[in-house]
Formats: C-alpha cells, sequence, structure tokens
C-alpha cells in the first residue's frame, strides 16, 4: 500500500489518460477501494497478463513554443496512454530500483536516471580524481 500511495504522491496534476483517470480522482480514494486497486496491481503482476487498454496509445503532435506551426518539422509527439498504466509502471520502477539499489545490482557511479543524483555527480567526482 505504501508504494501505491508515493506513487500517488508523486504524481502531480495531468490531464486524464485515455481511460478517463487521472491523479485526482485516485488521491480521493478510500482506504478500500485503494486496497482494491492495489489488488488489482498484484494481480497484473502475478499473472502477468497487462490490460490490453494499457498498451493502448494516442500520439498527439504537439507545436514547439516558438516555432512556426505550418512547419510539421516543428511538432513534438505526446503519447497519451492509460493513467492506470503510468501508476503500475511508477510503482514497478520504484520497486525495480529499490531492489537493484539495495543489493547492490547498480553501479555506485551510475548517476542518470536516479533520484537525488545528477550527471554533475558524475563530473564532480572526475575532475576531483584527476
Amino acid at each position: 500500500m505504501l508504494v501505491l500511495k508515493r506513487a500517488l504522491l508523486q504524481r502531480h496534476r495531468s490531464s486524464s489518460g485515455l481511460d478517463g483517470v487521472n491523479c485526482e480522482i485516485l488521491k480521493h480514494l478510500s482506504h478500500k477501494s485503494l486496497t482494491a486497486l492495489l489488488t488489482l496491481y498484484n494481480r497484473v503482476w502475478k499473472e502477468r497478463n497487462f490490460p490490453s487498454a494499457w498498451r493502448r496509445a494516442v500520439v498527439v503532435p504537439i507545436a514547439k513554443p516558438g516555432k512556426d506551426p505550418k512547419n510539421s518539422l516543428n511538432y513534438q509527439p505526446i503519447a497519451v496512454t492509460s493513467f492506470m498504466c503510468k501508476l503500475f509502471e511508477k510503482m514497478v520502477n520504484s520497486r525495480l530500483v529499490y531492489f537493484l539499489e539495495s543489493n547492490n545490482i547498480i553501479s555506485p557511479y551510475q548517476s542518470s536516471f536516479r533520484k537525488r543524483r545528477t550527471t554533475l555527480d558524475n563530473m564532480l567526482l572526475l575532475e576531483t580524481s584527476i
């Protein structure tokens, strides 16, 4: 339950996904409803049966700010997916990173894509060792 609640707290205001669900809706669920949601996520994980609705995405072209919208190269694609899927991914990522870090599988020098670390940490380490 803690992983689910943390994942909900990490999600900031975002638009609804293809499923019509957004973070604000889930933040207001009762403990009983959150338990049911967690049961669903655990079942998806154990049975390895990823709902087909979670696999869908709609790609929306968004114009880059300050660029000519008449030129198709000045657009970037944004994939709109299911919020339920995004939340599940956030939970899996959290568990995976915890496992990798607590078992010393990730190198201590791996900084990018890790919380409270940046590639600047590695640059500083390199500079001080030279």
